[in-house]
């Protein structure tokens, strides 16, 4: 299992919770949210009122041009005792990827510390240094 958190979305009047992958390979200077495009549609979020242009990242598997939303929305993360500080993030949408994934600079703002890659243990970077945090499941879209 990797580190997946509990995400609340608020993107284009909407509010969504979905779970997200931590991805610390997706190395980004500001804080990026990939999502599928198959989420917005799901959702009736239309990418073009998104308001948006396409930028080239460099993958494992070559470069991949990306519609990217700057500044468009925010996000937390939610846990059942508590919440990490909203962030607003560009929105990077992938017609390929089937999961959120958040970009290494959004996981330290929203103080995320991974204590377990494989096992999917984390903690936030304030919580006290015994407590861990287990993954959700992967959602998949």
């Amino acid at each position: 299992m990797a580190v997946r958190v509990k995400l609340r979305i608020k993107v284009a009047g909407r509010q969504l919770e979905v779970v997200a992958l931590v991805n610390s390979g997706f190395e980004t200077d500001e804080p990026q949210l990939l999502v599928p495009d198959r989420l917005l549609t799901v959702n009736d979020i239309s990418i073009a009122g998104l308001k948006g242009s396409v930028i080239e990242y460099g993958t494992p598997a070559g470069p991949i041009s990306l519609y990217v939303a700057k500044r468009c929305c925010s996000v937390l993360v939610v846990e059942p005792d508590r919440r990490s500080k909203e962030v607003t993030v560009d929105l990077v949408i992938s017609p390929t990827e089937r999961e959120v994934l958040i970009s290494d600079a959004l996981g330290e703002e929203l103080g995320i510390v991974i204590l377990s890659m494989k096992k999917g243990i984390w903690r936030f970077n304030d919580d006290p240094w015994e407590m861990s945090r287990s993954s959700y499941p992967p959602q998949y879209w």
